[in-house]
């Protein structure tokens, strides 16, 4: 190890207090970037959304998580650097660089804002590229972490997401990644995914609910790193067989009783509606809207709204605390799933849809229900996989290492499909009960007229 790598793993006499995993070593390098604006913009925006309605207690913030994915970040290089493996400086230090900026392309009230397909609308992955490559972040990358902006962007856009760029795409970021490269976003964000453990995690601890027991640092301690296709991949070694049944489960239940809670998805849609609307009608701009955190968002809206608009009428609403009313839930088992769910791609689509459910029910006295008190709440674009591989010291007849957690859970691609259905849930929401009661009794007309909009 050069000495310059040791920096990042020997002991620094200045620490941040992390209220998960304790005391976290911070360099010069590191604080520099703490310190810069689009670090900070991240100490006022919410790493769980709206949860303060469902869970009061998680007042945790994407600053926090950003540290978190730090510490855990460099826990994972420096076990596979006592394995044996080979790290250049440059290596280290761009991942490290990325778990710390992962999250400045991020949305004010993220899960909300993001889901908005609208032409127009600028990508995360645009908004991080700024943030790293046109503000005071690239200057200290460039001279506190000798590092050039664009590849450290390389390690986190999401340019293989569906919705953003596509890898093979023209200018696409993810173009002729190298070996290592790829090994380090696998590491932040593929198959290992360190940004989902910490998540995980402190979500479940500030939450305080009990099914993020997950065992982060001893998954970490049991990776291996192996050969497949021509590429270093992270694997677990057997001995971490728990801790990785602990990581599959916890997300089926943080994603079913946390993520999903109809407490925190009813106020995500109110804001959806309200910037989608504010858009729409040119009173902001989703580049104006990137820069803010989460009380700015509010703020914006307000100030450039119509006060009579719907954009004004939802917020003021999430800042009163009065949430729509849960009216409706259901997944892919109800005949009507399908059809809504195609809605999730094209926002301006989806408006229609409420609207004419609520001129449905004021037309024909069945409710009373101005345009905006109905909304429809679509489950976000995730895939369930699990990636990351197995060694098992004694591979069972017909196995050949890394085994795939299919062979390990002996679960089949369509069994992982069936189990993971319920967590696509939609949740309709109504601005009262009485709307609410109308939207249950009169279900099966509200769904018959959204499959003829479709």
């Amino acid at each position: 190890m050069s000495s310059t790598v040791g920096e990042f793993f020997g002991g620094s006499a200045r620490k941040v207090r992390d209220d998960i995993w304790g005391d976290v070593p911070v360099d010069k390098a590191v604080w520099a970037l703490l310190e810069t604006a689009a670090m900070a913009r991240l100490k006022g925006m919410s790493e769980l959304g709206f949860a303060l309605y469902a869970f009061p207690a998680a007042k945790h913030t994407r600053l926090d998580h950003a540290i978190g994915v730090y510490y855990l970040t460099r826990l994972t290089l420096k076990r596979i650097i006592d394995s044996g493996a080979y790290l250049e400086d440059r290596d280290v230090r761009g991942s490290l660089a990325a778990a710390l900026l992962h999250d400045v392309g991020r949305y004010p009230c993220a899960p909300a804002v993001e889901d908005i397909r609208l032409l127009g609308m600028v990508s995360r992955d645009e908004i991080t590229r700024c943030q790293i490559e046109e503000t005071e972040v690239a200057e200290v990358l460039r001279e506190n972490w000798a590092l050039e902006p664009h590849n450290v962007f390389r390690l986190v856009a999401r340019a293989d997401a569906e919705g953003d760029l596509h890898s093979d795409s023209q200018g696409s970021p993810l173009r002729n990644l190298t070996p290592t490269e790829h090994l380090t976003r696998d590491l932040l964000s593929g198959s290992l995914d360190v940004e989902m453990l910490d998540r995980f995690v402190r979500d479940a601890r500030g939450a305080k609910v009990p099914y993020g027991t997950i065992d982060a640092e001893a998954l970490l301690n049991s990776l291996r790193i192996v050969g497949q296709d021509n590429r270093a991949v992270l694997a677990v070694d057997e001995t971490g067989v728990g801790h990785l049944q602990s990581l599959v489960f916890a997300r089926y239940l943080l994603h079913y009783n946390v993520y999903g809670h109809h407490y925190l998805r009813v106020p995500t849609v109110m804001f959806l509606r309200a910037v989608q609307d504010a858009i729409q009608a040119e009173k902001i701009t989703s580049e104006k809207l990137a820069h803010q955190d989460d009380a700015g968002a509010f703020a914006l809206i307000l100030k450039s709204a119509d006060p009579e608009s719907s954009s004004a009428a939802l917020v003021k609403r999430l800042l009163d605390r009065h949430p729509y009313k849960r009216a409706l839930e259901l997944d892919a088992r109800h005949p009507s799933y399908a059809s809504l769910v195609k809605l999730r791609d094209d926002a301006t689509w989806r408006r229609r849809v409420e609207e004419a459910w609520a001129r449905y029910l004021t037309r024909y006295r069945k409710g009373t229900a101005g345009p905006f008190d109905l909304l429809i709440d679509l489950p976000e674009r995730k895939h369930f996989d699990v990636g990351l591989r197995l060694i098992r010291h004694s591979p069972l007849p017909g196995e050949r290492n890394p085994v795939s957690w299919q062979d390990l859970s002996g679960l089949s691609e369509e069994d992982m499909a069936r189990y993971h259905s319920p967590l696509y849930r939609v949740h309709i929401a109504a601005s009262n009960d009485d709307l609410a009661t109308s939207v249950r009794r009169h279900a099966d007309e509200l769904f018959a007229i959204a499959e003829e909009i479709g």
